[in-house]
């Protein structure tokens, strides 16, 4: 039986290398997709919205999800409402936290599985390896089907484009020189397209804008520190 995956475990599989235990793309641009793929969690359940360029949370039951649970309560809690970019800088701070929480949930689902080692044989550490390549190849060909077939439709796959886009992870959906140029192209609309009518695509949308802002602030930083 397929496997219900959420935005956040499917950010997190399709930027895991599928055999070695590591990451395909940079920590720096990770801790911010993979906090955009929360917010576009709770966004696509409809538990939060975009109101007077504030994310607001909307009421319901507690999510079951931990992750989801935790952060919604974290944007209910505050003194008053924050802006997106606010939300997306918090999340990817406490990044390490959530990485684990997903995690151990895609090793319950056996998508995943963690193997503790130590560094210079003292330090602990951890590796996650994926448990096969087959569910990341079904993603990436879903993702990759749905991008070139983009049509104005608001779903996971429109969220999923924007964190390629601003992760910078294209390549991940092609080798091909020319497709992947018509893969940028499409994503890039898609980005620019998302209607802004109705809370999820509104959010959405704001979410695809303040992790790009966030990676390029955090990229010029970088730069600057090593100049």
């Amino acid at each position: 039986m397929e496997k219900r995956l959420k935005t956040s475990e499917k950010f997190l599989i399709l930027a895991h290398h599928p055999e070695k235990g590591r990451l395909v793309v940079s920590r720096q641009y990770f801790r911010y997709g993979l906090a955009g793929a929360i917010l576009l969690d709770l966004c696509l359940d409809e538990r939060i919205g975009f109101e007077n360029g504030r994310i607001t949370a909307r009421p319901g039951n507690t999510p079951a999800d931990p992750v989801k649970g935790e952060v919604l309560k974290m944007i209910t809690d505050s003194a008053r409402p924050r802006k997106t970019g606010y939300w997306v800088r918090k999340l990817a701070f406490l990044n390490t936290r959530y990485m684990k929480q997903i995690v151990a949930g895609l090793v319950s689902k056996r998508l995943v599985r963690i193997e503790d080692t130590k560094v210079l044989g003292i330090f602990p550490w951890s590796r996650t390896y994926l448990t096969e390549s087959l569910t990341r190849e079904k993603l990436i060909r879903q993702l990759r089907n749905d991008i070139l077939a983009y049509r104005g439709d608001v779903n996971d796959s429109t969220a999923l484009a924007g964190l390629i886009e601003a992760c910078r992870m294209w390549r991940i959906l092609s080798t091909d020189r020319d497709e992947l140029k018509m893969i940028r192209s499409q994503i890039k609309r898609i980005i620019k397209d998302t209607p802004v009518a109705g809370a999820v695509g509104q959010t959405i949308r704001q979410v695809q804008a303040a992790i790009i802002a966030s990676v390029t602030a955090s990229v010029v930083a970088s730069t600057s520190a090593n100049d």
